[in-house]
């Protein structure tokens, strides 16, 4: 099944990137400043890999490292497991994430850096695809989401919107009240 909408259509052309070089405090900074949850490692404009929140809370903080001592370069992800190039049809995009369990996929273009696109922009271009990130959660974890709430189709009404987890399944705010 392909959409017809493309990496090109959908990622982001202006991606914030960090060095190798960089602390994870400055990383940390930079994240929050822009308000995302990853960033591509670069130089130049090749793609080296990948430093995410995850990384820095599983590979520093939770080790009680000092963030200001400790390089991107000793805590990305690299190789990449996960890139396409700017012609990627979204469902191809959804599915990468999926197979790799990843919330963003970096757009190469001749090996260089030109995009990225996260899983929000392809719930947004293609909202149908929402239902292959909640089964996602629902197979990674036996049916259990890795936090009590996410988003997604609540499974009392069918709504669209916040989600409790409980015994029960997922329910929206109004079911899981009741």
């Amino acid at each position: 099944m392909k959409s017809g909408i493309r990496a090109i259509d959908i990622m982001n052309h202006n991606v914030v990137t960090c060095t190798e070089d960089m602390t994870i405090s400055e990383v940390a900074k930079l994240m929050n400043k822009h308000r995302i949850g990853g960033l591509p490692v670069c130089s130049d404009s090749n793609l080296n890999g990948l430093i995410t929140e995850r990384d820095i809370m599983m590979k520093v903080i939770a080790k009680g490292l000092n963030p200001t001592n400790v390089t991107v370069k000793q805590v990305m992800n690299s190789p990449m497991k996960a890139t396409a190039d700017k012609f990627s049809d979204i469902v191809d995009l959804a599915r990468l994430m999926n197979d790799y369990d990843v919330s963003r996929v970096p757009i190469l273009d001749s090996g260089k850096l030109v995009g990225i696109v996260t899983n929000k922009d392809v719930l947004v271009n293609a909202p149908e695809l929402l239902d292959t990130f909640v089964e996602r959660a629902h197979i990674n974890n036996k049916g259990k989401p890795s936090h009590p709430e996410a988003f997604g189709i609540c499974e009392i009404c069918s709504d669209r919107g916040h989600l409790h987890y409980s015994q029960d399944g997922f329910r929206c705010d109004d079911c899981h009240t009741k």
